[in-house]
């Protein structure tokens, strides 16, 4: 069970159901939870050489203020008084790679990761932190879409299954929530046995049925492209209330790239996705 959970918490947004679900996930397993709002410290133009008036503007656009992290500090410790949950709340300010870096780093001592998914409508400098934490954490994420509103539910989960090490660890982190679901399904894409091997999605009932969890397979087909969007179909048709999931991607110049699927699950998640490398 998840002991100590971290929420990393918007300051330039509304953060209502990101600090809802962090708030609900931690009453549920009455772990720790603590709060971190970050501010961007504003890119001192002296410094860039060379650069444009346009590139200087692009830059700093995003930057937050301490009082709009004070005010989501206060919101978070209200919801978590309110709800019993033992908590802390502090704010980072640095620049934006530094901050980020710091942010993953706070999160390897933390059980779970509780995060907001970009809106790339709303660009800021808070965008690259999944990806970060997913690639240098070492612990599993819970981000919650931009849209989401409300407490999280994980009466029906869904597990995206591949045979791969990134989705067998998150089946592993997800244990907790796994055992408090209702219904469990277990979607696989395209899955060719001669890939998968020992690891195919039967097995996988199969181990789950060993820790007392029944669950669901599902064989579905998608062009490769699509992979997302045929899960989060199926996720909508399931009534699915959180997403388990491997976060994949590779490594060029020795920078994580995310995959494809992994990718577009970033891009157009519409439920809570329990996600690890």
């Amino acid at each position: 069970m998840p002991s100590d959970i971290v929420v990393h918490i918007p300051a330039d947004r509304p953060a209502d159901g990101v600090v809802a679900c962090a708030v609900s996930v931690a009453k549920a397993f009455d772990a720790h939870l603590d709060g971190i709002v970050c501010t961007y410290q504003p890119i001192n133009p002296a410094i860039m050489v060379g650069a444009s008036a346009a590139y200087y503007a692009a830059a700093t656009q995003h930057n937050t203020d301490s009082d709009e992290a004070a005010a989501r500090l206060d919101q978070f410790e209200i919801a978590a008084r309110a709800a019993g949950v033992t908590h802390g709340a502090r704010s980072i300010c640095d620049t934006p790679v530094l901050a980020n870096q710091a942010l993953s780093e706070i999160s390897r001592l933390y059980d779970l990761t509780v995060l907001m998914q970009p809106d790339r409508a709303r660009p800021g400098h808070q965008d690259p932190l999944p990806e970060a934490v997913l690639f240098s954490s070492g612990k599993p994420m819970l981000m919650v879409p931009y849209i989401h509103t409300g407490p999280l539910t994980f009466d029906r989960v869904l597990i995206c299954w591949d045979g791969g090490r990134p989705a067998a660890r998150a089946v592993h982190d997800a244990m907790p929530f796994l055992g408090r679901a209702q219904t469990i399904d277990v979607v696989a894409v395209n899955e060719d046995e001669d890939v998968v091997g020992q690891a195919s999605s039967n097995a996988l009932l199969a181990h789950l049925l060993r820790h007392d969890l029944a669950a669901t397979g599902h064989q579905l087909t998608a062009a490769p492209g699509n992979i997302h969007n045929t899960i989060l179909s199926f996720a909508a048709d399931s009534g699915a209330n959180l997403l388990v999931m491997g976060g994949y991607g590779h490594s060029r110049l020795r920078e994580f790239i995310l995959g494809g699927v992994t990718r577009g699950i970033f891009k157009s998640l519409t439920l809570p996705a329990l996600i690890s490398h």
